[in-house]
């Protein structure tokens, strides 16, 4: 592709998250001839013809959606240099901010952030993704997502790491248990059997021995997706397992389940925000790191 047609990228994003010429014209502000005449380029440049019509528009071919993932990347990278150079107005702006977020954050800090937004820039949106790998370098790097919220990785890192909230780790177990009543002993933990927050990139759980010793001993008898999936389970049963003091105190009503110090040394963990430094100039990116820390001050003061 010459540089004199990399123009033809961004139609093609629009014409594959489309998939319909009519809506692409408009998204990209041109007439539907000017799309049709790019998309004929584009399967000259490839020898493929990218998209086939069906009764609602087009769909994309096979080698279309191998070579989409590149094409966006490119188009988000390039875009984002742009809006690194101009003035971000949070009051006009129409944004989509992409943010992966850790489960157990998303039933306070989440609601938080759309109020501010809500009030002070309405007309952005925040698409919130479950976290699906632990590559978070390319994820961000890539413009996957514009921010992950989650406990600060381990190890090295070339991302930047901010603290935006902290949080005190609890046991939860059904108020009704008939063995736990208001404290529990390490000997107990690891005997009772547990429920966990599962990792959605491996058969593990959100915590292990690297953050509290002999965790992997656990008899770990149910893998929840999130927090709302393991309380249900929790309160009907005679499981344990760990959560954030606040989940626990946003939920102990709904399923009668209660909160009780950990058997160890008080653990306290810190929620991050997490980026790629090539977004850290970037104005509406600051705004967005902005609104998160303003939404973890006001939980925390809550």
């Amino acid at each position: 592709m010459k540089s004199t047609e990399l123009n033809l990228i961004p139609i093609f994003v629009a014409i594959f998250e489309e998939q319909n010429l009519s809506r692409a014209a408009k998204r990209m502000d041109i007439t539907q001839p000017a799309v049709s005449k790019a998309l004929k380029r584009l399967r000259e440049i490839y020898d493929d013809p990218l998209f086939h019509r069906n009764t609602s528009g087009v769909e994309p071919t096979t080698f279309a959606r191998d070579i989409y993932p590149a094409m966006s990347a490119a188009f988000k990278n390039f875009s984002s240099t742009l809006s690194a150079s101009r003035a971000f107005d949070p009051k006009v702006s129409n944004r989509i901010f992409s943010v992966a977020c850790v489960s157990a954050a998303s039933y306070e800090l989440m609601p938080q952030l759309m109020k501010q937004i809500h009030e002070q820039a309405p007309h952005i949106s925040i698409e919130v993704h479950p976290l699906f790998t632990e590559d978070f370098e390319s994820d961000l790097r890539l413009q996957r997502y514009d921010l992950i919220v989650d406990l600060a990785p381990r190890g090295r890192t070339v991302l930047k790491v901010e603290p935006i909230l902290s949080e005190r780790l609890l046991v939860v177990c059904s108020a009704q248990h008939p063995r736990i009543k208001d404290s529990i002993t390490p000997e107990q933990f690891l005997k009772e059997q547990h429920v966990v927050v599962s990792r959605w990139h491996s058969r593990k759980s959100l915590l292990n021995d690297e953050d509290i010793a002999d965790l992997d001993k656990r008899e770990i008898k149910y893998r929840a997706p999130g927090v709302v999936e393991m309380l249900p389970v929790i309160h009907n049963s005679e499981y344990i397992g760990m959560l954030p003091e606040s989940t626990i105190k946003a939920f102990e009503k709904t399923y009668d389940v209660k909160g009780i110090p950990l058997p160890f040394t008080d653990k306290v963990y810190d929620l991050c925000a997490i980026w790629h430094p090539s977004r850290t100039s970037e104005s509406a990116h600051k705004w967005l790191r902005n609104q998160v820390k303003q939404a973890g001050k006001v939980i925390k003061k809550s």
